[in-house]
């Protein structure tokens, strides 16, 4: 194998006339060999999904690894990726790593290469912004380069449209130039700090990732920041980051964290740079192609202390598009991610109906007070439990329990959390590796609220949540309000190595009617509108996802729902559409959305660029003023009232009037009250 390998770099040399001595040449050490061989072992035995044909692995691997490295097919070209296809194809080893480690060496090296040439590029000074030319930004239609002269062209294209990109964000030449400079020296920077963990994990989570999305491999510095995560002690923003494209990347935010609390941080933001508040003499910091582990020591800081993140928002159309959103650093405390709930009132004729929201960002449970039998322990069933009573001294009508954006937490807490509205009785069944399954339940569990409810998802709801969901949807205890749920339907545990920790996904979750969560997730009862396609992200979007499918189900009883009141509902929802601007808004917002997601190139054209981008403002402008227009609202001049208009709101936990989507969840269950003949809670004879 090792003369195969010998024999490639010399083809590889030829091929892109690397250089004679590569920067980055890291070997694999006998540790790395053996530990490798101790994952293989674990995770073939282990994994809930032994079906996985492992013959075949080295040839998925190095389809992950390139997909990984070179998503945008810029760095290695058509032979270099036949050659190494043919090395792992006819690898016999349980996982190809040598060959692994020459490929990442390779793409260390070429990004290297690419950067120095980028560098050079720039410093001419010379671009032509008038001339027609465009990047394909759809990888699939993109294909790998023939020899260097393409990667080049690739690369010079890049380069411009870097710079382009830092003029459009308010820019001269020589500041964009300066600007992007200092970001390719960054690159250049972080990847001579490489070292053999960095290598090797990108391998064995390349590896892991082909049994399902969930299974990963923790280095040892990875298992302390993951543990530190999970344990909410850190002092700081409350936001988990990863890399893509160089970009720090916002994966997600810790319910009732500092960056949750903004309002302004979601998801897919890319983070461009970071200043200190507290030191306004020092300038903002470009972390574009720093190492993930110092944007994040940079964002840390002292409890009370703040910094300004400068983000390019998520889903945009443009990277010149800014947002500037300053946040207080700060311990994530349980308070902070209690439940908390608001009192609605809505007209219906010459009725007036009480709606209770319960917002209820995770599944939590103090552990530590619980493990000392304190009788006071705070958990979010009793912390709803006590909500719920309220609600019953205020004569509240009925209740919606807002789980979007929750992804998950205590199991046990859906349990009981479930049992509040349904009593006693099975909530999910469990599946593990061994093919046993078993139902969960709370078979203590007393029903405290029994008028009508219903749940709010979507696609940021997970685990927990949608067991929840799931069960209030099978028992007919409710209405399901939002948009289908992430559909994380298995369970992972965390398991010691000689170094470093291995994830693993060993169970799966099913329903009590026997069918799968994982994938499919929860589908609502009624669907609201949505400003983007959902289906981009969630289970069923990630590669090597764990199939859907179903088992017997258990034994239950439902509550009674008129089948025929939910399509009354439906179409009431319907009507309300056509006459709420606010929802009309949102489905102007989702038209536009149509319209851009399939583009596949990019102009390098500056004024092209500039007409798009004041074309996108002025339709922006537009249709808030149409929404406001509809409500007798006074409309704004320009596109610097709504981007501080749009900056001015504060944060509120449940906001109605502004949360448009909850505002007509609401609605929907007031609709519900009003039509409803029966209550909903006649039990089944």
């Amino acid at each position: 194998m090792s003369k195969n390998i010998q024999i490639i770099a010399i083809i590889l040399s030829i091929c892109c006339n690397c250089s004679h001595d590569p920067e980055i040449n890291i070997k694999a050490s006998i540790a790395k060999y053996n530990l490798a061989n101790e994952i293989y072992i674990k995770i073939t035995e282990e994994h809930f999904f032994q079906d996985k044909v492992v013959s075949s692995i080295n040839s998925n691997l190095v389809k992950a690894l390139i997909k990984q490295l070179d998503s945008q097919k810029i760095y290695f070209t058509k032979n270099e990726i036949m050659y190494f296809i043919n090395i792992f194809e006819s690898s016999s080893s349980n996982i190809e790593v040598a060959a692994s480690y020459e490929l990442i060496n390779l793409y260390f090296n070429r990004l290297i290469e690419a950067t120095n040439y980028q560098m050079k590029v720039i410093k001419k000074k010379d671009f032509d912004f008038s001339k027609e030319e465009e990047i394909l930004i759809d990888d699939d239609m993109n294909e790998f380069k023939n020899n260097e002269i393409q990667l080049k062209e690739a690369w010079r294209k890049l380069a411009k449209n870097d710079v382009l990109t830092s003029m459009l964000a308010d820019k001269d030449l020589l500041e964009a130039i300066e600007t992007i400079e200092k970001r390719y020296r960054n690159r250049l920077r972080r990847i001579s700090q490489r070292n053999e963990e960095d290598v090797f994990s990108i391998v064995m989570n390349s590896f892991a990732g082909l049994f399902d999305p969930h299974s990963s491999y923790f280095s040892p510095k990875s298992a302390e920041d993951f543990e530190m995560t999970m344990s909410l002690k850190l002092e700081g923003i409350g936001a988990l980051l990863t890399t893509e494209d160089d970009y720090p990347v916002i994966v997600s935010v810790v319910p009732g964290g500092p960056a949750e609390k903004t309002g302004k941080i979601i998801p897919d933001d890319k983070i461009v740079k970071v200043m200190q508040v507290q030191l306004p003499e020092v300038e903002a910091v470009d972390v574009v192609g720093w190492r993930i582990d110092e944007v994040v020591q940079l964002i840390r800081g002292k409890a009370g202390t703040q910094v300004e993140l400068e983000i390019i928002p998520a889903k945009t159309e443009d990277f010149s598009e800014r947002k500037f959103v300053t946040i207080t650093r700060e311990e994530v405390k349980l308070e902070e991610q209690a439940a908390k709930s608001r009192i609605v009132e809505i007209q219906r004729d010459y009725q007036t109906l009480k709606i209770g929201v319960i917002d209820l960002p995770t599944f939590y449970i103090d552990f530590k007070a619980w493990q000392k039998k304190d009788p006071s322990y705070r958990s979010s069933s009793r912390d709803v439990q006590e909500i719920l009573k309220d609600f019953s001294l205020k004569e509240v009508d009925a209740v919606v329990v807002d789980l979007r954006g929750n992804s998950g937490g205590s199991l046990v807490e859906a349990n009981k959390l479930t049992g509040l509205f349904v009593a006693s009785g099975a909530t999910l069944q469990v599946k593990e590796s061994n093919g046993k399954i078993r139902s969960w339940g709370d078979r203590n569990a007393k029903q405290v609220w029994k008028k009508p409810m219903a749940v709010m998802v979507n696609r940021y709801s997970a685990s927990a949540s949608e067991i929840f969901a799931g069960a209030i949807q099978d028992y007919q205890r409710g209405l399901i309000i939002g948009h289908r749920t992430f559909g994380k339907g298995t369970v992972q545990k965390l398991d010691s190595l000689a170094s470093g920790q291995l994830k693993i996904t060993e169970s799966k979750f099913y329903r009590i009617t026997g069918s799968g969560m994982q994938n499919k997730g929860i589908v609502p009862d009624i669907i609201l509108p949505s400003t983007w396609d959902t289906e981009e992200i969630g289970e069923s979007s990630l590669d090597e996802a764990l199939p859907w499918d179903e088992i017997n189900p258990v034994r239950f009883r439902k509550f009674k729902m008129d089948s025929g009141l939910l399509d009354q509902l439906k179409i009431v929802h319907l009507e309300r559409i056509e006459g709420d601007p606010n929802l009309q808004y949102i489905l102007n917002i989702r038209e536009r959305y149509e319209l851009q997601k399939n583009k596949i190139a990019i102009s390098l054209n500056i004024l092209k660029r500039k007409a798009e981008k004041l074309e996108r403002q002025e339709w922006a402008l537009k249709t808030e003023n149409k929404r406001r227009s509809a409500l007798s609202l006074d409309v704004l001049n320009n596109y610097k009232a709504l981007k501080d208009y749009n900056e001015s709101k504060e944060d509120v936990d449940i906001d109605i009037e502004s949360d448009y989507l909850l505002n007509e969840g609401t609605q929907i269950l007031s609709d519900f009250l009003y039509l409803s003949t029966n209550l909903l809670l006649t039990e089944a004879a």
